[in-house]
């Protein structure tokens, strides 16, 4: 399945764009709407056979749905369950990825954020799982964005632009320690951000816990996750000559 991918004129040279295929764009614009439809419409009988569980929560609700026989029910049920999978679907439009590679830079869009690095400051991309990682070259994270299509198209891309990419991933993995609770060799202030972070990772506040990993890229380190753990390294600048 190939990407769709197009060609600009950017600074007078062509750029290259990666994003969601045709293909997994109906996916996403067909998909909720659909499912919406289908499970609204049963949902009246959804209502009615879990009121009959006692044990089920949410027992006053659904009683109060069964309890309607009105013919227009399902088609009022159908028709909310429409509304949520077309939003469903915009959201999921807005959270996807769109990578613009030229000569001169890169820019990542997602949602309503749009950010360029220039080329001479990356010192390694790669993929790590589902996520796009651009390296700087004081050592730090650029930007790490979940790309949900095939990542073959990125490598590509990067490596026919002539950047710097790591077929075999984070240059820096074995330099990073997992972080524990007042982790002795953190100053306060980062063990502080951490904890902070990790807060927010337990209530699902992804863009809380991006925004703190800006502020410790800011401190000298570099953070990433893995499972529920968070781990760190120390900054380690690559046009010192020790990282290729």
């Amino acid at each position: 399945m190939q990407p769709l991918m197009s060609n600009l004129q950017q600074s007078n040279k062509k750029a290259t764009i990666v994003q969601l295929t045709r293909f997994e764009r109906a996916l996403v614009l067909v998909t909720p709407p659909v499912l919406g439809l289908i499970l609204g419409y049963f949902v009246p009988a959804i209502a009615d056979w879990a009121a009959s569980l006692p044990w089920f929560p949410f027992q006053g609700p659904l009683k109060l749905i069964a309890s309607i026989q009105a013919g227009w029910t399902v088609i009022v049920t159908a028709f909310l369950g429409l509304i949520a999978g077309v939003w469903l679907t915009n959201e999921a439009i807005k959270d996807s990825l769109v990578i613009t590679i030229s000569d001169d830079e890169a820019t990542l869009s997602i949602k309503s954020t749009k950010i360029s690095f220039s080329k001479p400051d990356i010192a390694s991309v790669f993929m790590d799982g589902k996520q796009l990682v651009l390296i700087g070259r004081n050592g730090l994270e650029l930007a790490r964005e979940s790309f949900d299509s095939t990542p073959a198209p990125i490598a590509d891309a990067f490596i026919g632009h002539g950047y710097p990419w790591s077929p075999e991933g984070d240059p820096f993995e074995a330099d990073y320690r997992l972080w524990v609770k007042n982790t002795p060799d953190l100053p306060p202030a980062l063990n502080a951000l951490m904890k902070a972070r990790e807060q927010a990772l337990l209530g699902k506040d992804a863009e809380s816990a991006k925004e703190i990993q800006r502020e410790a890229g800011k401190l000298g380190v570099s953070i990433r996750d893995k499972g529920k753990f968070q781990y760190w390294r120390n900054a380690d600048r690559i046009d010192k000559g020790d990282r290729k």
